[in-house]
């Protein structure tokens, strides 16, 4: 079947609503100043690198046998064996050193508590793919960009027009729709279980 992972089938209602979405992201980029091959092929690759994360996560929390904890901590050590040698053949790693006046404690606290936050974050990313799953985290993770385009049109007086706004509206029903299908797929699931 089409779709189906982890034993799990999409719902027509929600590929549905992911069309929508989906087509309401596109028509609102459309609308932009520019698009360039460049930055569709990135976003393409961002897309898929996020999708696989994403379903890789949701099997570790099935079939790894670490704690939530050690997931977590294992995650953020291996980021480590791909973002140094890129930041080192960047020169950041040279300039960090080098630059006494980042070495306080008010910049070493900072990143300690920024650290402890994105680790808490990483946990709770992790949390929810293993209840709900990957479809609903990668959904929710997108409809997030709704607020920051409200917030950006608002503190930044971004320039939004009537078709933009429009698209939005769409990609936000498109959540709409998304979240009742969610709902009553696990209602008939409740059902069927009684």
């Amino acid at each position: 079947e089409i779709f189906t992972f982890f034993g799990n089938k999409s719902e027509p209602l929600v590929m549905v609503a992911f069309g929508i979405m989906l087509s309401g992201a596109i028509a609102a980029a459309w609308n932009d100043i520019e698009i360039r091959l460049a930055g569709i092929f990135w976003m393409a690759l961002n897309c898929l690198s996020t999708s696989g994360y994403v379903l890789y996560m949701k099997f570790a929390t099935k079939n790894v046998k670490l704690s939530k904890f050690g997931m977590v901590f294992y995650n953020n050590v291996l980021c480590v064996a791909f973002l140094l040698p890129a930041a080192t053949a960047m020169g950041q790693t040279q300039i960090f050193l080098s630059t006494p006046t980042i070495h306080t404690p008010d910049y070493a606290f900072k990143n300690i508590f920024a650290g402890m936050v994105g680790f808490l974050l990483n946990f709770a990313a992790l949390h929810c793919v293993s209840v709900t799953g990957p479809t609903t985290y990668a959904i929710i993770g997108s409809l997030n960009k709704i607020p920051v385009a409200f917030l950006g049109y608002i503190l930044f007086d971004n320039i939004i027009t009537n078709e933009t706004w429009f698209f939005i509206a769409v990609s936000m029903a498109g959540g709409f729709l998304y979240s009742y299908a969610k709902l009553r797929s696990s209602g008939q699931r409740v059902s069927h279980t009684k």
